[in-house]
């Protein structure tokens, strides 16, 4: 093999060897984002009749977690209007919310975060039947 094959050949490899050594995330993985949300609690009445509006409520106190697999990047709770807001690095997050009270249950939503906010709404089961 001549030496400008050679040097080539080894060029293209420590390319590759660089690209698989940006880690977990992707393109973005370097980068930090947000993710902003509501958690709302649903249903809220125990009958819901035609003609009366029984929308979601929100959630205050909500325990909120950013996973990375099994990982927790990010945690907070909500406010007193269900919102809440997490600053994480790039990458592909499951976001869970649970509500708090006697009933649990919790509500999940993927999302990938860039450079570009991301804003979900997750309701959660109120256990009223």
């Amino acid at each position: 093999m001549s030496e400008v094959k050679r040097f080539l050949v080894m060029l293209l490899a420590a390319a590759l060897w660089l690209c698989g050594c940006a880690g977990p995330g992707g393109p973005d993985a370097g980068h930090t984002g947000v993710v902003t949300g509501v958690v709302l609690t649903a249903p809220v009445c125990p009958v819901e009749r035609v003609g009366q509006e029984c929308p979601p409520r929100p959630v205050s106190g909500a325990a909120v977690v950013a996973l990375d697999g099994e990982a927790v990047r990010g945690s907070t709770r909500t406010d007193g209007t269900g919102a809440f807001h997490l600053t994480l690095p790039g990458g592909r997050y499951v976001i869970k919310a649970s509500n708090i009270g006697g009933y649990h249950s919790t509500a999940t939503q993927t999302v990938f975060i860039s450079e570009t906010p991301v804003h979900v709404t997750l309701v959660v089961d109120s256990g009223i039947r």
